[in-house]
């Protein structure tokens, strides 16, 4: 089984506004997004494990755990060109010109909401795990149909909304520091980078590093530049180098080391992809 998707509309979710969410975790690469929009609507997608990478017009967001891409009303976006990655995410669309019990609230609760939503100016956002936690079990209580579970499943969707509308600004994690470290880590793809050695440059301890890296971006150091290393090594691919030359131009130790690693992330072998 490749991939583990869930889907519901808006006939099955029955709440004004709310058109669509869905579930899916990926076992393995599949197929890149087309160029798409969603008629009258915003899509929020939650990115829970893994990472996706997505282009609004020309413009490349990179996401990993943690982070939430956001499409504007009736903005066309894709995924990158490449496969997408083996991850888990929700996503879900809204439909800000509902007007009447928007999202099950009260009317001055509801507008409140679709004001904030309208506002929102970034494609990316980020959510803490309790966030992911809310949304989690949303969508598992949206699945179940019996009236208490659907109430349940509301308010934890609509805590995880407020969370994400109203909190995310005043979120305890270092983020000016972990925004210093990431392009230190893009700078330094292609020499080996030792957790300890970023811990040295940034004056960090260690355990501290390793836990505010992991609640900014949702995965750890090691995982994240890991990650970032098997990109670089698809555009060598790409580029004609062989796995053994992607592998060393990457300061893998071995070729065989590195293709353990690009099939972690693409569910393929780096000869195959090539």
């Amino acid at each position: 089984m490749r991939n583990i998707r869930q889907e519901l509309d808006k006939d099955l979710l029955n709440l004004p506004g709310l058109m669509f969410i869905g579930h899916n975790i990926s076992l393995e690469a599949s197929l890149p997004l087309k160029t798409h929009i969603h008629q009258d609507c915003l899509e929020i997608v939650v990115i829970i494990k893994g990472n996706e990478c997505y282009y609004v017009e020309n413009e490349r967001f990179e996401l990993s755990g943690g982070n939430v891409f956001i499409s504007f009303v009736n903005q066309p976006h894709r995924s990158g060109n490449a496969a997408q990655g083996v991850c888990e995410l929700i996503w879900f669309l809204i439909n800000p010109s509902i007007n009447e019990n928007f999202l099950g609230l009260s009317n001055e609760v509801g507008q409140l909401i679709k004001k904030q939503i309208l506002k929102i100016d970034t494609h990316v956002l980020k959510v803490d795990n309790e966030s992911i936690f809310f949304l989690k079990k949303s969508f598992e209580n949206f699945t179940n149909f019996e009236p208490g579970n659907r109430i349940y499943a509301q308010s934890l969707f609509i805590s995880f909304l407020s969370k994400l509308l109203f909190l995310n600004s005043q979120s305890g994690r270092d983020d000016a520091l972990i925004k210093k470290i990431l392009p230190y880590i893009d700078e330094n793809i292609y020499n080996i980078i030792k957790i300890e050695d970023i811990c040295s440059v940034f004056n960090i301890s260690l355990s501290g590093f390793k836990h505010k890296f992991k609640e900014y971006t949702g995965v750890t150091p090691r995982d994240y530049i890991n990650s970032i290393k098997v990109l670089k090594a698809k555009e060598l691919l790409k580029e004609g180098k062989s796995v053994t030359e992607t592998a060393m131009r990457l300061s893998f130790n071995t070729s065989n080391y590195f293709s353990v690693v690009f099939r972690k992330y693409t569910s393929c072998s780096p000869s195959k992809f090539r």
